[in-house]
């Protein structure tokens, strides 16, 4: 009987070192893909509020010219934003880029390991 459960707590042992990687690598791609939901996020909430400021200017804008003013400025402003969210986002790939990176190289000296140490 003693035999049956060191064989069962190798075999446990064996398939956590072996399924270790993976669960680093899902780690790492849930880290990765809330980031880019909170990103994506935040740039609809920019979207939604310069709406509702395009909105508010027509309601309230007297003539035309200070309408089209008014809806520039909001425009340009828009556009800052979403351009610092886009480096924002770049830098979160290339943040992931090089995480998964070194990920590879560790599961690539893992599994070299497992063979030198199996030969």
């Amino acid at each position: 009987m003693t035999q049956k459960a060191n064989d069962f707590n190798a075999f446990i042992a064996t398939s956590q070192r072996f399924f270790a990687p993976f669960v680093e690598l899902n780690q790492l791609a849930v880290r990765n893909f809330e980031r880019v939901a909170r990103q994506s996020y935040e740039a609809a909430g920019d979207a939604l509020e310069l709406s509702l400021a395009q909105t508010r200017t027509a309601l309230a804008a007297k003539d035309p010219q200070q309408l089209a003013a008014k809806t520039a400025e909001l425009a340009n402003e828009f556009i800052g934003k979403q351009t610092k969210r886009g480096n924002e986002l770049a830098k979160l790939a290339a943040g992931a880029q090089a995480e998964f990176g070194k990920w590879v190289e560790s599961a690539n000296e893992e599994l070299n390991a497992a063979v030198r140490k199996s030969a």
